[in-house]
């Protein structure tokens, strides 16, 4: 009704002007409270620009010396090879086998005539026979300084025979093949069949050389009926170059 609301009105201004009379001016700051409890660790933020680069450091101490390294090749290298084959068939015993017909010798180490190579250095030497055999058996052994090192028989006629073999020599070590006798001698060559005797310097012991790089080999000392036998005429396993 409308006295109801006019009531209702003048409370509501009664109000208004009794806050605006007793309310008062703001107080002062109050004193800060305590500290609260440490927060739960925030969430990583991405990552920042990169930074500019900074200046140059000074030169650090010189390191200790280090451990000496493996040695290196040899140079120039020491090189020593040759191949050689027979040009007669069937070798007469107790008596080097010629390989006259080289194929290579460019440092002059193999004697073809006598069929004795002789070792320039110290050294690492690899050595291969390949034979053919025919009309006989052949039995075949390689020497060196007159003591046997392999020897090996092939039986069968029309067939072949071959070795491979790595030495270790001294300076001036021989290397030679020989057959056995007149009736196991069957090395064989013709048109279309050939006897060859190989080797090389795989590495030499050291590299250095007290007659330098550029070896001849020593004459041939005379040799006599009855120096090179077949057996072992030591028994020893060890070599000594022959004597002049």
């Amino acid at each position: 009704s409308w006295s109801s609301w006019l009531q209702s009105s003048l409370l509501q201004c009664k109000h208004i002007l009794y806050d605006k009379i007793v309310q008062g001016p703001p107080g002062l700051q109050g004193v800060p409270g305590p500290a609260g409890a440490r927060g739960l660790p925030g969430v990583q933020g991405p990552m920042g620009l990169k930074g500019l680069m900074g200046d140059k450091g000074d030169i650090g101490n010189e390191g200790h010396m280090g451990i000496m390294g493996p040695p290196g090749p040899c140079s120039p290298a020491i090189q020593s090879a040759f191949s050689a084959a027979i040009n007669q068939s069937f070798p007469a015993p107790n008596w080097p086998v010629a390989f006259p017909v080289i194929i290579t010798n460019q440092q002059g180490h193999f004697n073809p005539i006598m069929g004795i190579y002789m070792a320039p250095v110290n050294g690492t030497y690899v050595f291969t026979y390949n034979l053919a055999v025919a009309t006989k058996p052949l039995t075949v052994g390689l020497f060196v300084n007159f003591n046997p090192v392999v020897k090996n028989t092939e039986v069968y006629s029309r067939s072949s025979t071959s070795q491979t073999i790595v030495l270790n020599l001294k300076s001036f070590d021989r290397v030679w093949l020989q057959v056995r006798n007149d009736l196991t001698n069957g090395m064989y060559t013709d048109s279309d069949s050939s006897s060859t005797f190989s080797g090389y310097l795989l590495h030499p012991d050291s590299c250095e050389i007290p007659f330098g790089r550029s070896f001849l080999p020593e004459p041939e000392p005379h040799y006599k009926p009855g120096d090179f036998i077949w057996e072992d005429p030591s028994n020893k396993t060890t070599t000594t170059p022959p004597q002049h």
